[in-house]
């Protein structure tokens, strides 16, 4: 149960208005470009006040059409922007360049958008910042060498050909005529990367430094933390706490969107508080919010975003487990032929692992792969075999003359144990896999761990009906399909001979418009190859002391 009810994305002013009226405007601009009744064309004039030629007419219009964007994301940049095209405006009505009859239109709009000033909460990055000055001022320096080079054109042209190509008239070029709409592409081209790239949300963060990972650590070890905390401690998570220090969230930054993996972590009456800190970083950001594995209970913290199921942890409580009855009659037997294959199994501490052990089960962790790389982002761990995970438990199997053929490892947190890794060498005897989770149940009952928690269920309910409709028979169809790559199907098959418990887990999001984003993003977590984070030289805290080997 959650302290406080947590205030969820704070309230702002609306901004839509003035993005539909910068859209509309930026509409208007492009008229003069296309075929139009006289009447559209006239209409124009409201905003431009002197007829455009068509390629600055379009240039501009894209601008616009930015800035609108922009505004409904709350960039300030936009903000800025709209109020210095206003401010043009009203110095070239002012100074008899325009008709004053737009006066008006031009001080109503000034004082719309100075007043909405405090809804745009995403400022631009530094970075962002230096990119565009230097951006601009390539422009300059390409327009004046250009000129240069070109004879018989002189450096008074260059500033309007250049302007030309951020929408203004432009002017007579002497020399080579080609040189005007080279340097007028240039300058609309410049244009638009400097207005995206001012626009863009925050660049991803670093990775969280060990001091930071230690807190977390400590945090992970709180009785409330769920099955999922373990996996906050990868070395490629940011981080975000509550302001009392007493949560936080886990957080990869990709393609704009900020992926939270599972709950928070710590005392769950923070969890709110750590969720609010959250958003309003994302608010300051720009960057799109979004969670890969909300648990029903928390589901509430997350306020007035969005979210859709997705699968289901499986898990087993330890007191409740038994190899007896009819319906385990499979894993039984798998259990029973490892046994009489003379397969020996022990448990142990990672970071007890003696070097030459290591080495061979890194080897078999490379075989079972076909030397693919380590993959994943919710449900699993970095950093293999290496100790830094100090809480992590590794379940061995041996073959003949004491060789391992397959291993396990187990990250600790506050409720139990979670599995982290499974690997298994090829040609290994079948049985393995259901013999060391067995047997990590078992030793997680005699530690006093509560849950066990195994895979993850991508699609169980669909990959778990008798009576599907047309369209959960073509998703059905295509997992199974699929299965020899993402092995949803075969997972869900091996997982259910345990009998198990399912945790729904959601995914959490801002707005349907997110989700081209938010699919790029989360399949590349969970799927795509990573760079690893530089090593540490000392491992962090031990999160979870209850469950040491001994």
């Amino acid at each position: 149960m959650l302290a406080a009810k947590p205030a969820g994305m704070r309230a702002l002013p609306p901004v839509w208005p003035l993005a539909l009226v910068t859209a509309a405007v930026a509409a208007l601009l492009a008229v003069p470009a296309v075929t139009t009744p006289d009447w559209l064309d006239r209409l124009s004039l409201l905003v431009t006040g002197r007829p455009l030629a068509p390629a600055h007419a379009v240039v501009l219009a894209l601008a616009l059409g930015l800035v609108a964007r922009g505004v409904l994301l709350r960039r300030r940049a936009a903000w800025y922007g709209l109020l210095v095209l206003i401010v043009m405006g009203l110095a070239a009505v002012l100074t008899g360049d325009d008709a004053l009859w737009r006066l008006p239109l031009l001080v109503v709009a000034l004082a719309a958008v100075w007043l909405s000033r405090d809804a745009f909460t995403v400022r631009p990055h530094h970075e962002r910042i230096r990119t565009a000055v230097r951006t601009g001022a390539g422009l300059v320096v390409a327009a004046v060498v250009g000129s240069v080079l070109v004879g018989g054109v002189s450096i008074r042209s260059v500033g309007p050909a250049v302007a030309g190509g951020l929408g203004a008239t432009g002017a007579p070029t002497d020399g080579a005529s080609w040189l005007p709409g080279v340097l007028g592409l240039v300058g609309g081209v410049g244009l638009l990367v400097l207005v995206v790239t001012l626009l863009a949300p925050d660049p991803a963060p670093p990775p969280g430094d060990e001091i930071d990972r230690r807190r977390v650590a400590g945090l992970v070890r709180h009785p409330g933390s769920d099955t999922l905390a373990p996996f906050a401690l990868r070395r490629d998570k940011s981080y975000v706490f509550s302001p009392d220090g007493a949560a936080a969230i886990g957080y990869r930054v990709l393609f704009g969107v900020a992926v939270a993996g599972g709950d928070p972590v710590g005392d769950p009456r923070s969890y709110g508080r750590a969720v609010d800190a959250f958003i309003e970083m994302c608010h300051r950001t720009g960057w799109r919010p979004a969670v890969l594995g909300a648990s029903a209970d928390v589901l509430p913290a997350w306020g007035r975003l969005r979210s859709f199921g997705f699968g289901d942890e499986v898990y087993v409580r330890p007191e409740e487990f038994s190899l007896s009855g009819r319906q385990m009659r499979n894993v039984r037997q798998a259990v029973k032929r490892t046994r009489n294959a003379g397969v020996t199994s022990e448990i142990v501490a990672e970071r007890d692992l003696p070097p030459e052990l290591r080495k061979r089960l890194l080897d078999v962790a490379s075989r079972s792969l076909g030397g693919a790389a380590e993959r994943g982002f919710s449900m699993n761990l970095d950093e293999l075999l290496t100790g830094y995970h100090d809480g992590a438990l590794v379940a061995i199997a041996y073959g003949e003359n004491d060789e391992p053929i397959a291993f396990q490892r187990y990250a600790t947190a506050g409720e139990g144990i979670s599995l982290d890794a499974m690997r298994r060498a090829p040609g290994g005897p079948n049985g393995v896999n259901e013999r060391l989770i067995v047997e990590m149940i078992e030793y997680a009952a005699k530690q006093g761990a509560g849950v066990v928690s195994l895979n993850f269920a991508a699609f169980r309910e669909l990959l778990d009906s008798e009576d599907r409709k047309a369209v959960e028979k073509v998703g059905y169809k295509a997992l199974h399909l699929l299965d020899p790559l993402i092995a949803v199907e075969s997972l869900y098959l091996f997982d259910k001979k345990f009998r198990p418990a399912y945790r729904p887990r959601s995914v959490v999001f801002r707005s349907w418009f997110d989700i081209a984003w938010l699919a790029a993003a989360l399949l590349t977590l969970e799927f795509g190859r990573t760079r690893p984070a530089a090593r540490a030289e000392d491992a962090i805290a031990h999160p979870a002391g209850q469950f040491e080997h001994h």
